[in-house]
């Protein structure tokens, strides 16, 4: 639930912000993987796709600082978790 407010949280200041920091839809993986860097400060380790239901999902897993792996998954046509 943190992350989705987090990541609300950077749409909405994404779209204050000029043109060349928006975020474009439908997402592509580096798209994805730059967001989810934003928000984790974690170093990248994979991104993948896969389809649920007719809908694009990117799989990116992070190592976070802490030394965890945790999988994020985005919704490649709106940019945010699925539901």
């Amino acid at each position: 639930m943190r992350f989705l407010r987090l990541f609300l949280l950077f749409l909405l200041t994404s779209a204050a912000s000029a043109s060349e920091d928006k975020v474009e839809l439908p997402l592509t993986k580096q798209s994805a993987a730059e967001i989810i860097q934003l928000k984790s400060s974690g170093k990248i380790l994979s991104v993948d796709n896969q389809e649920k239901d007719g809908e694009i999902l990117f799989l990116i897993k992070v190592l976070h600082t802490n030394g965890k792996i945790k999988i994020y998954s985005l919704d490649a046509s709106t940019g945010l978790p699925p539901k």
